[in-house]
């Protein structure tokens, strides 16, 4: 591909909407993984703010449907600005 190809391709992707159907405790399970994944050390790539940004917008999604209690939601975030991912210490 070329780079003008790639570049579209990219835009193409970050504009465009897909959507997943799964039961909550699946999701439950989905949100502590990606937490898990960003306390790793070599997690630090361009594509972590999109991970952040996904993984709050998850666990808010969570208490919205009644999946967590905002004091797990709370709880949860606490940990992980203790475990080191510290975009979630505004949250604490």
């Amino acid at each position: 591909m070329s780079e003008d190809e790639l570049r579209e391709k990219a835009e193409w992707l970050a504009k465009t909407s897909a959507t997943v159907k799964a039961n909550l405790l699946t999701w439950i399970t989905v949100h502590g993984n990606l937490c898990l994944a960003l306390r790793h050390p070599q997690n630090r790539g361009p594509s972590r703010k999109w991970i952040v940004d996904f993984t709050k917008a998850l666990g808010k999604a969570l208490v919205e449907w009644g999946a967590l209690t905002p004091q797990q939601l709370e709880e949860a975030e606490k940990l992980e600005a203790e475990e080191g991912s510290s975009e979630f210490r505004e949250n604490v």
